[in-house]
């Protein structure tokens, strides 16, 4: 156990290197990775949990689940007696919980339409846009018939 905190303490905590330093950069997000492996199994599944840093006894945590987020926050103090068992870890004081930003959905992606609208069906939403009113849903039609 010795061993590894030794191995780890000069990883995880800030060194007097120039912060700017790529190297160090790299030095550094590699050791958040692997933080990030060793907290997984202590925080609630369901959530995708990632180490966004560690300096001075604050660890700070992105999640993806906004309720499991709220819960890890309430128990922040039992969190961090499970995460002092970590030899890494074991100065950690605060853990801070923020949400992760979420990339886009397949839902959200821009609709492409798989069949061809009938002549028929364009000629009633041209038709439809000539009676519109409202000049941005007229030209909004208008391009629903145009598309092929």
């Amino acid at each position: 156990m010795q061993q590894s905190k030794a191995l780890f303490q000069g990883r995880f905590q800030p060194s007097s290197q120039r912060v700017g330093n790529f190297t160090f950069l790299q030095k550094q997000v590699g050791a958040w990775q692997q933080l990030t492996k060793l907290i997984q199994p202590l925080f609630p599944a369901g959530a995708v949990w990632q180490v966004v840093c560690y300096q001075h006894g604050l660890l700070i945590i992105a999640g993806d689940n906004q309720a499991l987020i709220s819960q890890v926050r309430y128990l922040q103090s039992q969190y961090i007696r499970n995460l002092k068992a970590i030899p890494a870890l074991a100065d950690v004081q605060q853990i801070k919980v923020v949400m992760q930003s979420v990339s886009q959905s397949s839902s959200s992606k821009k609709y492409t339409r798989k069949k061809r609208l009938s002549n028929q069906t364009q000629e009633e939403i041209q038709q439809a846009a000539r009676i519109v009113k409202d000049a941005k849903l007229s030209e909004a039609l208008l391009r629903l018939a145009s598309q092929d």
